[in-house]
């Protein structure tokens, strides 16, 4: 049985982005990924983060092969499998289905990645994907998936939508305003930020922000976030080496080649001041702080969440140059793209 200490950055499932780049560029994207990244892990540092991981957490995970989107890096993403299976460690493979213009690709490459040992594939369905991804192609994804894996080992995020998104068309895009015009402001904001189960990091909070009732830092005095920067079961290693708690994107508690001493680091309770007042007193108290030392000014227009309220306070605190060690990759604060819908 584990103690308080040991359950400190054990994830059971660990994320290995391979890229952030992605078609879309979705507006609740909690990683900004896009069209706008480039870089891609190298093989062997696929090798390398797996094995740390597996030093330090034994049997007790899984990995999701992700980013961005990894099928476009496709030889990448067979390699990662066949170290992940090599490894004896369970992997699945996120996608977001827009390379599945062609069905008999869409078979063909789940099929080399079954016979590498991959486990099962998770599609994500949306309307924020929608609005960049023509649903026939999620969809051809879908069957193909469900052909080569059975349909038990799919797992379609979130099917719901599904029968929604149809009803707006499946061969061409579908832009989030078209929402806003079919059910209001106030329901569509309903719809996509609970409907959805949004989260308001990355480019959700200035993206989507307008949907819902935006509030000012005040709003979020005493909310810490101990229990997703400590003890979130889903993190992620990426190919900068950053150890990314939770769905923290932008932030790091440290790097994976230095995974074991960085665990037990934390579990010792030896712990960085930017870390600690978000474990203590969450982004308010980053807040107070980014304001007092740093010369932050409070956006007017409120903040969709806690998570808007942090992006936003990191966002000021790269271009100062604060916490370098933590704010990374620093290319997450330069894909926000702050536009709102």
């Amino acid at each position: 049985m584990q103690t308080p200490n040991e359950a400190i950055l054990h994830p059971r499932d660990i994320g290995l982005i391979l890229g952030y780049r992605c078609q879309a560029g979705c507006a609740h994207c909690l990683y900004n990924c896009g069209p706008g990244w480039h870089d891609w892990m190298r093989v062997e540092d696929v090798t390398a983060a797996l094995s740390h991981a597996k030093q330090v957490w034994g049997q007790g995970f899984q990995v999701h092969l992700t980013g961005g989107e990894p099928f476009l890096n496709f030889p990448l993403l067979l390699q990662a499998t066949r170290i992940a299976v090599d490894l004896d460690i369970p992997a699945y493979v996120e996608t977001n289905a827009a390379w599945c213009r062609d069905p008999d690709q869409a078979n063909d490459r789940f099929r080399q990645l079954r016979l590498a040992g991959l486990a099962a594939v998770l599609i994500s369905v949306s309307p924020f994907h929608q609005a960049a991804i023509p649903l026939e192609r999620t969809l051809t994804g879908i069957t193909a998936a469900q052909e080569v894996f059975g349909a038990s080992q799919v797992i379609v995020y979130q099917a719901d939508w599904l029968p929604g998104m149809a009803r707006h068309g499946i061969e061409g895009t579908v832009p989030l305003d078209r929402y806003v015009q079919t059910f209001g402001r106030s329901q569509a904001g309903q719809r996509l930020w609970q409907g959805y189960g949004l989260i308001s990091g990355g480019r959700a909070g200035y993206r989507l922000g307008g949907l819902v009732d935006t509030r000012p830092p005040e709003a979020f005095r005493g909310l810490s976030c101990r229990g997703e920067l400590l003890f979130a079961p889903h993190s992620h290693l990426d190919l900068y080496g950053g150890f990314i708690p939770a769905f923290c994107g932008g932030i790091s508690l440290g790097h994976w080649r230095e995974l074991s001493q960085l665990v037990d680091a934390y579990r010792g309770g030896d712990i960085s001041p930017f870390v600690a007042v978000l474990t203590e007193e969450g982004p308010f108290g980053l807040y107070q702080t980014a304001r007092k030392a740093y010369g932050y000014q409070v956006l007017l227009d409120g903040y969709a969440g806690k998570c808007h309220l942090c992006v936003d306070l990191r966002k000021h605190l790269v271009q100062i140059g604060a916490f370098p060690e933590h704010l990374l990759p620093e290319s997450f604060y330069h894909q926000i793209k702050d536009l709102p819908l």
